[in-house]
C-alpha cells in the first residue's frame, strides 16, 4: 500500500471518529426529541406573589401557601395534612420550607407550624383548589391541585430544594 494513501485513510478515519458524536447527537435530537419537563404541579409564570410583599411574610425560605375562605371543611383539612406531610418529608431540609395559610374571613383552624396571614379578599391568589410553592425571592413557582398524590409532590419539592441548595 502506498504510504501517502495510507496516511490519508488514517486522517479520514480520525475525522470521521471526531464527527461521529456530533452526528449521533443531531440524529438522536432530530428523531428522538427530548421529553419536556414532567412536573407534578402546574408551572406558573415567574412573577411576585402578592402576599410575599408583606412585612410578616417568612422571607428567605421556600413557602407552601394554602388559601382558605370560610370554614375548614374536609378538603381544607386534607390540604393542611398534605402540606404538613410535604414539610415533614423534607427531613433536614425542612427548615428551609415554611407553610403559610392565607385567609380573608376568619382563621380556618388552629394549625401548628403554619403561619396564618389575614389578607383582603382581592389580594387572595386566583386558585383556591390547591396550594402554591413560592421561592425565597417571593416569586410564585408551582401550583399543586388538591387532586395530586402527595408522594409526587414530595419528590418534586425534594428535588427542587436539592437543585436550588443556594436559595433559602
Amino acid at each position: 500500500m502506498n504510504p501517502g494513501r495510507y496516511s490519508r485513510l488514517v486522517l479520514l478515519l480520525i475525522v470521521l471518529l471526531c464527527l461521529l458524536p456530533l452526528l449521533a447527537a443531531w440524529f438522536s435530537y432530530r428523531y428522538w426529541p427530548p421529553q419536556g419537563g414532567n412536573s407534578a404541579g402546574d408551572l406558573l409564570p415567574i412573577q411576585p406573589f402578592a402576599a410575599a410583599s408583606r412585612a410578616d411574610w417568612p422571607g428567605k425560605r421556600w413557602v407552601l401557601v394554602g388559601q382558605f375562605q370560610g370554614s375548614c371543611e374536609r378538603a381544607c383539612r386534607q390540604r393542611l395534612f398534605t402540606m404538613r406531610q410535604i414539610h415533614l418529608a423534607q427531613g433536614e431540609a425542612a427548615g428551609r420550607l415554611q407553610r403559610v395559610l392565607l385567609y380573608s374571613a376568619a382563621a380556618p383552624v388552629a394549625a401548628d407550624g403554619f403561619v396564618q396571614l389575614a389578607v383582603a379578599r382581592q389580594r387572595l391568589p386566583a386558585r383556591a383548589d390547591g396550594f402554591y410553592l413560592i421561592d425565597p425571592l417571593g416569586n410564585q413557582v408551582l401550583f399543586y391541585p388538591d387532586a395530586l398524590r402527595p408522594d409526587k409532590i414530595i419528590k418534586e419539592v425534594q428535588q427542587l430544594m436539592k437543585v436550588n441548595n443556594g436559595l433559602g
